[in-house]
C-alpha cells in the first residue's frame, strides 16, 4: 500500500513525543457503516486502488477493500494489471453487486471504456492476414495469445503443427484470422509466420 492514499481515526497523541496512534481499520469499520448503506446497484463511484496484483486490483470503496478482477477492468486482454495500474490511483466503477450482510461486492470499471468489439469488423475480417505481438500463453488453451497491431484486440492464435519452434514471449508474428465472436469477445486465428 506504499504510495495510497489512507483514511484513519487518532487513538491516542503523546504531546511530549509528538507522536500520534491511528487506526486505519477503525477508520474503514466507521467510514463504511455511514456510506454504504446509501449505495444500491448501478451506482458509479470513485474508488481508490490500495493495492495491485497481476490478474486483479484492490480498491478502498467508502472503508470495504474489494478485489476487482482483470476481466471487470477492461473489454480486452490484461496481460498485467501493475503495467496499467497505480496504488493511490482512483477509478471510476459501477456497482454490479452489493450484498452488505454477506459482504459481497461486485465492481466493474469497463463500463466506462469503449468496447473495441462493438466495431470489430471495420478493422478485422475473416481470412484477413494481421501483424502482433505474442503476448500471453494461455494454460486452458493451447496456442498463443496475440495483440494485434492494428487494435487492442487478442487473437487466440492455434500455432500449426509444421513450425519447427514455437513463438516466444514479445515476438512478433504474422496471423490469419478464422472465427470472430463478438459476443464473447473472442477472436480465433491461426499462425502464418514468425516475423
Amino acid at each position: 500500500m506504499i504510495g495510497a492514499e489512507i483514511d484513519f481515526i487518532i487513538l491516542e497523541y503523546d504531546e511530549v513525543a509528538n507522536i500520534a496512534i491511528g487506526s486505519r481499520k477503525d477508520a474503514m469499520e466507521l467510514r463504511s457503516q455511514i456510506e454504504l448503506p446509501n449505495l444500491k446497484v448501478n451506482d458509479t463511484i470513485r474508488v481508490r486502488i490500495v493495492g495491485i496484483g497481476v490478474k486483479h486490483i484492490v480498491v478502498d470503496m467508502y472503508g470495504k477493500e474489494v478485489i476487482i478482477k482483470a476481466s471487470e477492468l477492461k473489454h480486452t486482454y490484461i496481460v498485467n494489471c501493475k503495467d496499467l495500474y497505480r496504488v493511490g490511483e482512483y477509478l471510476k466503477v459501477k456497482i454490479k453487486k452489493i450484498d452488505l450482510q454477506n459482504n459481497i461486492y461486485e465492481l466493474s470499471a469497463k463500463e466506462f471504456e469503449e468496447n473495441p468489439f462493438t466495431n470489430i469488423r471495420k478493422y478485422i475480417s475473416i481470412n484477413g492476414e494481421y501483424t502482433g505481438t505474442v503476448i500471453a500463453f494461455p494454460k486452458n488453451n493451447s496456442g498463443i495469445l496475440v495483440q494485434l497491431d492494428i487494435s487492442q484486440v487478442t487473437v487466440l492464435t492455434r500455432v500449426p503443427a509444421r513450425f519447427n519452434s514455437f513463438p516466444h514471449f514479445a515476438d512478433k508474428v504474422l496471423i490469419k484470422v478464422t472465427e470472430i465472436k463478438e459476443d464473447k469477445k473472442y477472436i480465433y486465428g491461426y499462425l502464418m509466420r514468425i516475423i
